[in-house]
């Protein structure tokens, strides 16, 4: 069973200052257009260093070994590796678990911000905000590994003089993917908001898994590399432009927000 396990750190990478700033840009402007004023706040900040503290922790100890465990059972039942379609469904659980797993993480760590900071009976907005700042703070620490991953394999401006825009794919990606995070915890802890929290989480995940689901569509061929960065951006504007949606609207309404079951406890 230990093998199930990973390290978190191999979910960070080696550090690199460049990696720091472009994570920091990549997410802090999303930050400041959907929490709202962050001045007198300080628990936002502290949701959003919880958020990428939970990132490398959440992955290696929950969601790989859920998936590694589901590798085994797949291995056990099937003869051989598996071929398409097969492949299609059969990687429909495991690309699950990613978006239940993250978008729970983040939930969480929203519920536990706004109950730490002592806000109970707040606007819906409020709610919002902290969904906001775990989701930035967990995005912006994905963007902090791959950016270390990549540099550490010795990006440079070389590798697009010979691969084109392709060279840029990594990068382009986070910045698509790291306002997705935002979007989707900020849809979560809306239905935190709202006393509906079993519903939304279940959107987020599912907006989740249907953004990762890409990376099945490109390992099998059906889509490029440009194709699926289309995907994760059309699922990417959706989830955004949604948790802006729901942001304006509790701003309007100014309903408040209170205690809520979890995902994990409600029927």
């Amino acid at each position: 069973m230990d093998k199930l396990f990973a390290n978190p750190l191999t979910f960070i990478g080696s550090p690199d200052w460049r990696s720091l700033l472009m994570a920091l840009a990549f997410s802090l402007p999303w930050l400041l257009l959907l929490a709202g004023p962050l001045r007198r706040r300080l628990w936002l900040w502290v949701a959003m260093a919880a958020g990428a503290v939970a990132f490398p922790v959440s992955i290696a100890w929950v969601q790989v070994p859920v998936q590694q465990g589901l590798n085994y059972f797949w291995q056990a039942l099937l003869p051989g590796p598996p071929g398409a379609p097969l492949i299609y469904a059969i990687a429909i659980p495991s690309i699950a678990v990613s978006g239940l797993v993250q978008e729970a993480t983040k939930f969480a760590l929203a519920v536990l911000a706004l109950r730490l900071a002592g806000v109970r009976r707040a606007a819906v907005s409020t709610a919002v905000a902290a969904g906001v700042a775990t989701g930035a703070g967990y995005g912006g620490m994905e963007a902090f590994w791959v950016f270390n991953t990549i540099w550490s394999m010795g990006w440079n401006w070389g590798v697009v003089q010979l691969a084109g825009l392709a060279g840029l794919l990594g990068f382009a990606e986070r910045f698509i993917t790291v306002p997705f995070h935002i979007g989707a915890a900020a849809i979560s802890a809306y239905g935190y908001g709202v006393r509906r929290p079993w519903r939304f989480w279940l959107l987020a995940s599912g907006l989740h898994a249907l953004l990762n689901y890409s990376a099945i569509l490109v390992q099998t061929g059906a889509f490029s590399s440009l194709g699926t960065e289309a995907w994760v951006f059309f699922i990417s504007a959706l989830t955004v432009a949604a948790a802006l949606r729901l942001r304006s609207g509790a701003s309007s309404a100014g309903a408040p927000a209170g205690p809520a079951a979890s995902p994990a406890t409600q029927s």
